[in-house]
C-alpha cells in the first residue's frame, strides 16, 4: 500500500525518552500507510538498539538510519532522501504524538493534495505535567486556502507543519548541519513552492517542555545562542527582499524575521551577564542596522525592550537582563 505519510524522527541520545514516541506510532489502523524513518545521529547510548527493536517488529513501519552525527540538520536531510510517503513531517526523539489525532490526520492525508497541512499540537511541562493547547491556525475559518491569505498571519512552527515529500525533495531542500534551531530552516525554506494550505483542526503533536537538554532550556540557550544566529543570517540571504513586501508570502517570511529576530535580541539578554555576551549584543544589533535595515527599522518601530536598550547607550543591559531573567519561560 502506498505510504501516505513520512516520520523522521531525529534521534540523538534520547533512550529514556524514544519508546514513548515510537510507541505513538504504532497504531494498528495507520501503520501500513505510515513510514517511521528513525535517524539515529550517532548516539553512544541505547537508542539505537532500541530503534533496531521496533525496525525489526515493524519492518513494513519503521526503517532505521544510522549515521555518523551531523546535528539536527543532518537527519532531516537524510530523512527528506529516503522518504517514499505522500506527506513528510517531523518529530522529535523526545516527543511524541497523538495516537489518535495522528490516526485521523493519516485518514485526512489519504485524500488531501495541498502543499502544506498545518494541525494542533500541545505543549507538555516536563516539570508538572500541565499541558498547553497551540491552535497556531484558529484564526482561519477556510479547510483549506491559497498561502497568499496568509500574508499577515503568525508563523507556522515545525511542530504543526507538515509538506508534501515532492515538494522537499524536487526542490532540493536541505537543512544546516552541525547546527542547531534548524527547525526554523524547515519553518521557511519550503515555502516558495507552497501554494495550497490545508488545516487539520485536532491534535498531533506532543512536545515535551522542560528538559534540561533541550535547545530552548536555560542551558541550551547558553550553549548554542550562536547557532540562532547562523540560522537568521542563512534564511535572511535565501530571502533578501521580503523587507519589500511586495507579495503576501513576503508579508509572511517578513513578519518570521522580525519575530525571531527579536526573539535572538531577548536571549542575547537572558543569557548570563558578561561583557562578552553585551558585546555580542552590541555586534548583532550592528549587523541588522547595516545588513538587514528593514527589520532593523521595523523593531525600533515595534520594540520597547529594543529602544530603552539603544537610547539608554546600553546602561539599561543590566536592567533589562535581570526583568527577562524573572519572566523568561521556554
Amino acid at each position: 500500500m502506498e505510504k501516505i505519510l513520512s516520520v523522521s524522527i531525529a534521534s540523538y541520545n534520547v533512550e529514556k525518552y524514544i519508546r514513548k514516541a515510537l510507541d505513538s506510532c504504532c497504531v494498528p489502523e495507520i501503520m501500513d500507510r505510515l513510514e517511521v524513518l528513525v535517524v539515529n545521529d550517532g548516539s553512544t547510548d541505547g537508542t539505537l538498539e532500541i530503534a533496531r527493536e521496533y525496525e525489526e517488529k515493524y519492518p513494513g513501519t519503521f526503517r532505521v538510519i544510522d549515521k555518523e552525527n551531523g546535528g539536527y540538520g543532518s537527519t532531516v536531510n537524510a530523512s527528506i532522501r529516503a522518504a517514499t510517503g505522500r506527506y513528510f513531517r517531523l518529530l522529535d526523539g523526545d516527543d511524541w504524538f497523538d495516537r489518535e489525532g495522528l490516526t485521523a490526520f493519516v485518514e485526512e492525508l489519504s485524500t488531501a493534495g495541498e502543499d502544506m497541512v498545518i494541525a494542533q499540537f500541545k505543549r507538555v511541562f516536563e516539570e508538572d505535567g500541565h499541558e498547553e493547547l497551540r491552535d497556531e491556525a484558529e484564526d482561519i475559518a477556510e479547510k483549506v486556502v491559497h498561502f497568499d491569505a496568509l500574508g499577515d498571519h503568525e508563523w507556522f512552527t515545525m511542530h504543526a507543519v507538515t509538506y508534501r515529500t515532492k515538494i522537499l525533495q524536487d526542490n532540493g531542500v536541505r537543512l544546516t548541519e552541525h547546527c542547531f534551531y534548524t527547525d526554523q530552516e524547515y519553518d521557511l525554506l519550503p515555502l516558495p513552492w507552497v501554494d495550497t494550505v490545508r488545516i487539520f483542526p485536532q491534535v498531533v503533536y506532543c512536545y515535551r517542555i522542560g528538559r534540561g537538554e533541550q535547545s530552548v532550556s536555560p542551558e541550551g540557550l547558553e550553549k548554542h545562542y550562536r547557532d540562532q544566529t547562523i540560522v537568521l543570517k542563512r534564511l535572511y540571504s535565501v530571502y533578501p527582499d521580503v523587507g519589500e513586501k511586495k507579495t503576501a508570502k513576503d508579508r509572511y517570511i517578513f513578519h518570521y524575521f522580525v519575530l525571531r529576530t527579536f526573539l535572538q535580541i531577548k536571549v542575547l539578554l537572558v543569557i548570563s551577564k558578561s561583557q562578552l555576551h553585551r558585546q555580542e549584543l552590541k555586534n548583532f544589533l550592528g549587523y541588522l542596522k547595516r545588513e538587514q535595515k528593514p527589520i532593523y527599522r521595523e523593531l525600533r518601530r515595534t520594540s520597547r525592550i529594543l529602544n530603552i536598550l539603544l537610547l539608554s547607550g546600553f546602561g539599561a543591559y543590566g536592567i533589562l537582563h535581570e526583568r527577562l531573567r524573572r519572566e523568561y519561560r521556554y
